[in-house]
């Protein structure tokens, strides 16, 4: 299997265990020049932008070697421009979740507000 079809086959799987969770789906695979977003989901007044890591183990420092600060930055930027379109989530809470789905199906590692905007 290619890492495209892991990743296609993991962003299936955390769309499934927010599906489940009680989220809505709003958008997959959201694409502007600086950067991408895996899921845009939703749960009443709340948006959240979720990255989905495929991993084999899990440490304190999962977070910060799967996902760089830079990547996390791109993926913030992107939600404004995302934020800009769709007025109509004006009001709603934001949040930034990772989604850790181990590779050898152990129980996924959801982090709810993973990292915020500084400042």
């Amino acid at each position: 299997m290619t890492s495209a079809e892991k990743g296609k086959k993991g962003e299936k799987a955390a769309e499934k265990f927010f599906l489940d969770a009680g989220y809505t789906l709003v958008a997959r695979n959201y694409r502007k020049p600086c950067g991408e977003i895996d899921l845009i989901i939703r749960k009443n007044d709340e948006l959240v932008f979720a990255e989905v890591k495929r991993w084999t183990s899990y440490n304190e420092d999962s977070l910060e070697q799967g996902i760089p600060r830079r990547k996390m930055q791109r993926i913030m930027e992107t939600s404004k421009y995302y934020l800009a379109e769709h007025p109509q989530f004006d009001g709603f809470s934001i949040r930034y979740d990772v989604l850790f789905l181990p590779g050898t199906g152990r129980k996924v590692h959801h982090i709810q507000d993973a990292f915020r905007e500084e400042g």
